[in-house]
């Protein structure tokens, strides 16, 4: 059966079948995935079938989609496609073809009866600190930063008991701090949590001798589903056995008790009697700890060893459960690292056509909020349209760069003004532009916002002109009028873009196209709001294209 591996940004697991030819993905209860994430949309996206092919379409979510860490709104996927949905991480999951990933590799068996007798229990937590304290692993790391696990593990053999001891404990102090730090760098490089999850695990494998290693993520609505993530093994193992049958009796002690565990013979280990998995596979020591988020068990990293000369040790319990403790802050630090791009990302869209004071508005508010403010709806809002005189002309007699820089530096100012109030940038529209008031954030006073704008803009373009020659100079005519429109992200899934649609619209665009040079123009609706407010001469009814009646306009004056 077709399937939709899901993983969430702090690691927990669940699998969705794919039942229909359609299913829509998103955090709304109407949904067939239903996505609990702040950063996926009411209705993110959609997957459909189509005889034996798969695609994918966004449905204009907010943060978006991806295949395989490229954005789309539109596509096909195959067997293995990376999707994701906001910041959870989908896999498709076709039939039962094979993979080399950990969810085909690793064979989690049923069984989970054990006795409470044993050898050796450690009780884990991520408040609790391993023995000796943390304050321990500051002994003498010196310029050992490229320690290599012989070197590490070497003790003179003359050297007296006492000193064996005392160099023991620094090589393990040594083993730790090098973990510690090469974790460190990684979550610096390291974007994807699982390739994260996979390059711990290869540093695990660097200080601690072991010839199997696999992590295991809980998941489901109850926490009781297991889902294998990394799977490891020592050099020159992998070919000879492509698939390991793990023991759930060893997993569930870990995650129901919350405790490491240590075995140095399982096949001797009373405590996993009715363990088929490791008497098949003969395993003669295991390490077996959780893995922390907060407080609250996400997963189990398993040690095993089949080599009857290589016991696990104390010391290698505490160097793995020590890992586990730090694993839960870098899985929290690359949580909020990805939140933290995501938002950059999002910053980066947004400022194209909104004030600073509206992006930090729109990203402080949740995701609910954000959700509203980019889905169509029906709102009161002022429209400015501001248009170039005689643009014509003008290009005419300059070189087109010229014009390019003149435009430039004039949209920069005139949209800085906008900005200023608060205004969105709807479009630049050839030589002319158009901005909105009052949405995406409502704001009452958004007809006094655009006039105000209107009439700096006015201010600023003769500050322009006075060093410009006479055949550079221009002026600028400004449309303004008020109504009820519709706001938000409109256009087809390939091409989405913030905008209001409605009559209002039009009359301001008309009311522009009728001024004269320097002259501001609202409509009856905007001067209902702002009449006390500013000096405003009436124009009286004027006929515009697209109404089949007059339309009553009036001046704005400085």
């Amino acid at each position: 059966m077709d399937s939709l591996n899901v993983v969430t940004n702090d690691g927990q697991i669940s699998n969705f079948s794919i039942l229909k030819d359609k299913i829509t993905i998103g955090r709304s209860k109407d949904c067939d995935l239903i996505l609990s994430d702040n950063t996926v949309s009411r209705h993110h996206a959609e997957i459909f079938r189509i005889k034996e092919a798969y695609f994918l379409t966004d449905l204009g979510s907010y943060n978006g989609s991806k295949v395989n860490g490229r954005p789309i709104q539109s596509g096909p996927l195959k067997h293995g496609d990376n999707i994701q949905i906001g910041l959870i991480k989908l896999t498709l999951v076709l039939g039962e073809r094979p993979s080399e990933d950990a969810t085909n590799s690793i064979i989690l068996n049923t069984e989970d009866d054990y006795e409470k007798d044993g050898q050796q229990i450690v009780k884990a937590s991520p408040l609790v600190e391993s023995s000796g304290g943390l304050q321990d692993l500051l002994v003498g790391f010196g310029d050992e930063k490229k320690i290599e696990k012989k070197k590490i593990d070497v003790v003179p053999k003359k050297a007296s008991l006492e000193s064996q001891t005392q160099i023991s404990t620094l090589a393990r102090t040594n083993k730790v701090l090098f973990i510690l730090y090469e974790i460190s760098q990684q979550l610096n490089r390291i974007d994807d949590f699982n390739e994260l999850l996979k390059k711990i695990m290869d540093l695990i494998f660097i200080v601690i001798d072991a010839d199997y290693g696999f992590l295991v993520l809980t998941g489901g609505l109850k926490g009781d589903e297991i889902a294998p993530v990394v799977l490891k093994y020592r050099e020159g193992l992998g070919k000879a056995q492509p698939q390991i049958k793990a023991s759930r009796t060893l997993i569930n002690k870990v995650i129901q008790d919350k405790v490491a565990l240590l075995t140095s013979n399982a096949m001797d280990d009373s405590r996993l009697d009715g363990a088929k998995s490791v008497i098949v596979r003969k395993i003669r020591s295991a390490i077996c700890v959780p893995l922390w988020r907060k407080d609250k068990v996400i997963g189990v990293i398993q040690l095993d060893s089949v080599r009857l000369d290589n016991q696990f040790t104390q010391d290698d319990l505490e160097l793995l459960k020590a890992i586990a403790s730090q694993m839960a802050m870098v899985i929290e630090q690359a949580s909020l690292n990805k939140q933290v791009r995501e938002e950059e990302r999002m910053r980066n869209r947004l400022e194209r056509f909104h004030s600073p004071q509206v992006i930090d508005m729109i990203l402080k508010s949740g995701q609910e909020k954000k959700d509203d403010i980019m889905e169509p709806k029906e709102v009161t809002a002022t429209i400015l349209f501001a248009d170039i005189v005689g643009f014509t002309q003008l290009s005419e007699t300059m070189p087109p760069r010229e014009i390019n820089i003149l435009l430039n530096r004039y949209f920069s100012q005139m949209t800085d003004i906008i900005f200023s109030h608060d205004g969105t940038l709807d479009k630049y529209i050839g030589d002319g532009l158009m901005a909105v008031f009052g949405v995406p954030m409502e704001k009452e006073d958004h007809a006094e916002r655009a006039i105000r704008s209107a009439l700096e803009i006015r201010r600023k373009l003769t500050t322009m002109m006075k060093n410009k020659g006479q055949i550079r100079k221009f002026d600028v005519r400004i449309g303004i009028n008020t109504g009820r429109v519709v706001a938000g992200n409109i256009g087809s899934p390939k091409r989405l873009e913030y905008t209001v649609i409605g009559d209002p619209v039009n009359v301001a665009s008309r009311l522009e196209s009728i001024a004269r040079p320097s002259q501001i123009l609202i409509g009856e609706k905007t001067f209902e709001r702002v009449k006390d407010t500013f000096v405003i001469k009436k124009v009286g009814p004027k006929k515009v294209k697209g109404k089949s009646s007059d339309i009553l306009v009036y001046e704005v004056l400085d």
